[in-house]
């Protein structure tokens, strides 16, 4: 099993054990996949693009990251209780969305090492991109991923209209 396959792995499992059900919106709850990346980053990124086709493929990585964590929040119900602490609900549509994402890398990764190496190969040659650079976009999307949705959560937990409405007494 490739560390590529490894990491999302454990990314798609840590997501769905800590999302699930109804949880707390903290500040730990955000900062906890920063502080994942700035573990596993060192590891797993020994060389990518500053320049470049690289680069490029590794900021639209990130983007398709941001835009897909950003639906992924939007599957989750936030609320604020009265005493203001926020809360978020994930459900089987959130689930489902993490698994199909999870089932598509995965099949995209397999893909690049038994389906289309050749082609890919040519593509990365063709324009310029390292190895490290197509590795490193695949887990610069999934990072992003989850950070978006992270940040969501708790930017939907600060918005006026999470908050509940006080009741007339």
């Amino acid at each position: 099993m490739s560390a590529i396959t490894i990491v999302n792995l454990v990314i798609f499992a840590a997501v769905l054990i800590k999302d699930w059900g109804h949880n707390r919106v903290t500040v730990f709850a955000v900062l906890r996949p920063l502080l994942f990346t700035a573990v596993i980053v060192p590891f797993f990124l020994p060389k990518f693009d500053t320049a470049g086709d690289g680069l490029a493929l590794e900021a639209a990585s990130i983007g398709g990251g941001i835009v897909l964590g950003a639906l992924a929040c939007a599957m989750l119900r936030v609320s604020v209780d009265e005493s203001g602490q926020g809360w978020y609900d994930a459900g089987w549509a959130y689930v489902a969305f993490w698994t199909a994402i999870t089932v598509l890398r995965q099949l995209f990764i397999y893909g690049c090492q038994h389906w289309f190496a050749r082609d890919l190969g040519r593509f990365l040659i063709d324009n310029h991109i390292s190895v490290a650079a197509f590795a490193d976009s695949i887990l610069f999307f999934t990072l992003a991923l989850v950070v978006t949705t992270r940040a969501g959560i708790l930017l939907r937990s600060r918005m006026p209209s999470a908050r509940p409405v006080p009741s007339a007494a």
